[in-house]
């Protein structure tokens, strides 16, 4: 991963911030509910927006399971919509995901990443994301929501220099 930060912005996205969303309904709180964030609330970013799952497999083992990918998402990663990560991802890039997905529900509160994409012949493109923890049904804080939006690796770059 390029970077890794708790999100304080997130201005790459056009409409009202997706960050001051999950404040705004956290309300103080350290997560909300999934049921928190509606279809009409998120409208302007359903196609950059995924929701993923954290399942404890038989013998403790946690897996992802994709709950939706939006179509802006999946053009870069794939639809992995109702997929297990660790069956759709390649397993040099496993870690990788398993890392950024955990370390937002360890933190309990929204981070951001920027990352060069490795996905799909698609490494020219820098992807930032911000994932934000979500309260399962059971009480749980194991749904992670997320948000990307990709730029080619030059954009992000300040004038005069080249993005890592």
């Amino acid at each position: 991963m390029a970077g890794l930060g708790f999100a304080t912005t997130h201005s790459r996205f056009s409409g009202p911030s997706l960050l001051a969303i999950w404040r705004e309904k956290a309300a103080g709180g350290i997560a909300l509910r999934r049921e928190d964030l509606s279809p009409k609330l998120l409208k302007a970013h359903l196609p950059n927006i995924a929701i993923y799952e954290r399942m404890i497999a038989e013998g403790g083992e946690r897996r992802y399971r994709v709950r939706l990918m939006g179509a802006q998402f999946a053009q870069v990663m794939g639809n992995l919509t109702n997929k297990f990560i660790d069956e759709a991802v390649p397993a040099q890039f496993l870690a990788r995901w398993y890392a950024a997905l955990d370390a937002v529900l360890e933190a309990g509160l929204p981070l951001r990443f920027l990352s060069r994409s490795e996905t799909n012949n698609k490494s020219y493109l820098i992807g930032e994301y911000l994932e934000a923890p979500l309260i399962a049904p059971d009480g749980s804080l194991s749904i992670i929501f997320a948000a990307g939006i990709y730029a080619p690796a030059n954009s992000w770059a300040a004038p005069g220099e080249n993005c890592p």
